[in-house]
């Protein structure tokens, strides 16, 4: 059973869920989004959440603490198990539901409402708690107290192992992990650490509930300055453009610019390194003795004011940066669901064949023009041909707006690797030199 919830998950991630679904089960009611699973217990308590988001990672598990109903004296008010009632939204074409709200009614009067909607894409729902006496309500931890923030009308729960957190914005008065009243109204926040998706969910408030996680030991990477820097550069780009799709290729076509220099100097190490490599050859050739073979090479290299580690060097600093951009258009993947389309792709966060076809084709076409471009034979030509094929094929389930990023980085690197040779005046292979056509004679 668990091995089909799993693969259940990872379906609904990879079609592209457009709303919500429920399924009732015999000890429970499940609530799933694209991105995260709710189950609520019979009982009316929260009891799990799984976040299916890559894959399904289960990051809550009840322990008392799922707005459970406590006494004045810290004692769970004990209830029959209550009735419940679910109210659909209107459905959708994939037969999901724009909205559904669970209703438990307890037999001493206690009322708890879950309301779902569209911004359970963004991990948030609504719980109404109405009692007929004040109580207390445990809000969900998902780690030690020691994690646990709270300042006026929020509660925090973080865990640093995993980068999850619980955000709640409460009506009530705070007592430790609990909120006491009568009447009590929780927006709840449980998922990945993004900043991004913070920001969206809690607007202004956000900056108050981020400082407060600062606070928590564990919280962020060493990295985070720079990659802060960037997504805040990426949603000023956002703010201007008003579309996801297009702040994409700027903010893809700003940063390749930026690196252009590094990108350069490999690229000019690799033509001077190629047009000595005739005398490269005839040295290996002529010198079988390692040391003096390397003194040789050494020799050309001086002589032609090459550094033959540069190239590498230029690459291993662009890499950390690659993997930083990456990251910063992945924090943005659950804000693509909420917002209008791109071109022909109306959801930037669904992933699949239907949708990333185009992207495909770009992209393997790139990757044959580059090898004719910086090969010297067909063989090595046909080699960079078949592995540039290959590796879009692991894309085709993301979503397209990561899938969009990567194939403007392959445009802007075969636009950058055209001009770069095309300057050097280096000569790469035609259609019919990769193909083993003669030309006809004119």
């Amino acid at each position: 059973m668990r091995k089909l919830t799993v693969i259940f998950l990872l379906l609904l991630a990879i079609m592209g869920l457009s709303g919500i679904l429920v399924q009732e089960n015999l000890d429970s009611v499940t609530v799933s989004a694209k991105y995260i699973q709710v189950e609520l217990g019979r009982d009316g308590n929260l009891s799990k959440v799984t976040h299916n988001l890559g894959r399904a990672y289960l990051f809550y598990v009840n322990d008392n603490d799922g707005f459970d109903i406590y006494d004045s004296s810290d004692t769970e008010i004990s209830t029959a198990t209550p009735t419940y009632t679910i109210d659909y939204g209107n459905k959708l074409e994939d037969e999901s539901y724009e909205s559904v709200k669970v209703i438990f009614t307890y037999p001493n009067g206690i009322k708890k409402t879950y309301s779902f909607d569209g911004s359970l894409v963004t991990y948030t729902y609504n719980v109404l708690i109405e009692s007929p006496e004040e109580v207390k309500v445990a809000l969900p931890l998902i780690w030690s107290s020691d994690t646990v923030r709270s300042a006026v009308n929020f509660f925090i729960s973080f865990r640093p192992d995993t980068d999850y957190t619980t955000i709640v914005n409460f009506s009530g008065k705070m007592d430790a992990t609990k909120v006491v009243g009568s009447n009590l109204n929780f927006k709840v926040y449980m998922g990945p650490y993004k900043k991004t998706v913070i920001k969206h969910v809690f607007g202004e408030d956000s900056s108050r509930v981020l400082d407060l996680i600062k606070t928590i030991s564990g919280a962020g990477k060493w990295y985070s300055f720079i990659s802060d820097g960037l997504s805040e550069f990426f949603n000023w780009l956002n703010i201007l453009t008003r579309n996801f799709g297009l702040t994409i290729i700027l903010f893809t076509i700003v940063v390749r610019l930026a690196l252009y220099p590094f990108y350069h100097a490999q690229t000019k190490q690799m033509i001077q390194m190629r047009k000595i490599q005739p005398a490269v050859d005839a040295i290996r050739k002529k010198y079988k003795d390692p040391q003096k073979q390397q003194e040789e090479l050494m020799k050309i290299y001086k002589e032609n004011k090459i550094n033959p580690s540069s190239g590498c060097l230029m690459l291993i600093v662009q890499l950390p940066i690659f993997a930083l951009l990456y990251g910063v258009i992945q924090s943005y993947q659950e804000l693509f669901s909420v917002s209008g389309g791109f071109l022909i792709w109306k959801d930037l966060s669904a992933g699949g064949w239907g949708v990333n076809w185009l992207f495909l084709v770009i992209t393997i076409l790139t990757s044959y023009y580059l090898a004719l471009i910086t090969s010297q034979d067909s063989r090595t030509a046909w080699q960079q041909i078949i592995m540039g094929s290959i590796f879009p094929f692991f894309f085709i389930t993301l979503p397209s707006g990561i899938f969009l990023y990567w194939t403007m980085n392959s445009i802007i690197q075969l636009a950058i690797t055209f001009y770069t040779y095309r300057r050097y005046k280096v000569k790469g292979l035609s259609n019919h030199d990769l193909w083993g056509i003669k030309p006809k004679k004119r």
